[in-house]
């Protein structure tokens, strides 16, 4: 939590996303028995993360339901791959959002992801 209260912005949640990846990618490098990682999150948080993977619009992943105990997964390309993200991705809108916003200066460099799975219950039936 910042000095004088609040939390974080969004801004510094995206960037902490593409940290937790770089991170994650480098640890399934480093793995010796495996390259599957499972890591734990709430939903707010999930929803910013897949939307930074899927270049999804942060506005569409309001909508988003996270049923608690869902399974998402990503592929972290561990190969050396980037992907950059700036205020015209869909991530915001897309190019033409991004036009008539115009650029505010937002650049984030991540490992090239891939969204294989959201919000994956069929585990849960039954419960």
């Amino acid at each position: 939590q910042r000095s004088g209260g609040g939390g974080e912005s969004g801004r510094e949640v995206l960037e902490r996303a593409a940290r937790s990846l770089e991170e994650l990618g480098k640890l399934a490098m480093t793995s010796s028995s495996t390259s599957s990682i499972l890591a734990v999150s709430h939903s707010a948080y999930l929803k910013m993360l897949l939307s930074l993977v899927g270049d999804t619009s942060l506005a569409e992943s309001v909508l988003w339901k996270i049923q608690n105990g869902s399974v998402n997964v990503v592929d972290v390309n561990v190969e050396g791959k980037r992907r950059l993200v700036t205020s015209k991705s869909g991530l915001f809108g897309g190019e033409i959002v991004g036009k008539l916003r115009g650029n505010y200066g937002f650049e984030l460099e991540l490992p090239e992801v891939h969204l294989i799975r959201k919000n994956e219950i069929r585990h849960l039936e039954g419960m």
